[in-house]
């Protein structure tokens, strides 16, 4: 099985569940021992604690929504499926079957458009994968995880996207030296 070089590197997990989860917690911890304060002093103070509770447990919720959602972002190559990881197991689209395509989307209002796989199963699901990462800076997938997609797509290199995405692989520059 092949890892692609897609989803959040092990250092960036290692940063946000080593550093940042255990710094959100304390904060939220902190936040609800005000909350309980501003609702054990009564009055008009109370609100201030209700405030306190709901924002600290959307901003928990929140957090675990994005790890969650980056999580799923990791895919494999076993020959010719497409495995995507996520929280619930893991999903294959089996590429012979699928119909795919690729598009132009920027991930932000502030970015430039990158090319994303779209990949359709008949009477299932879609999945959509970066071909380049927005939280690699933009990298291209390396040249032999490309050259492994567009043979797990068609092995002749036949489909359209197929021999590009090989001939992305050969020149990644598009002619520029």
């Amino acid at each position: 099985m092949l890892r692609l070089n897609t989803g959040w590197p092990r250092s960036l997990w290692i940063v946000q569940l080593g550093c940042t989860l255990p710094v959100l917690v304390l904060c939220e911890l902190m936040l609800t021992l005000i909350a309980t304060m501003f609702l054990n002093a009564g009055g008009g103070m109370s609100i201030f604690g209700v405030f306190a509770l709901v924002f600290a447990v959307g901003s928990i919720s929140a957090f675990a929504a994005v790890l969650a959602w980056r999580y799923g972002q990791a895919f494999w190559l076993d020959g010719r499926v497409l495995i995507r990881r996520s929280v619930t197991g893991r999903k294959h689209f089996d590429l012979s079957q699928a119909q795919v395509r690729a598009e132009s989307i920027a991930p932000s209002m502030a970015a430039r458009p990158m090319p994303r796989l779209v990949v359709e199963v008949p009477g299932g699901a879609r999945v959509k994968m970066w071909l380049r990462e927005p939280t690699r800076r933009g990298a291209l997938l390396p040249p032999e995880q490309l050259v492994a997609l567009a043979r797990a797509i068609d092995p002749s290199l036949q489909h359209p996207l197929a021999r590009r995405l090989y001939e992305l692989a050969s020149d990644p520059l598009g002619g520029v030296s």
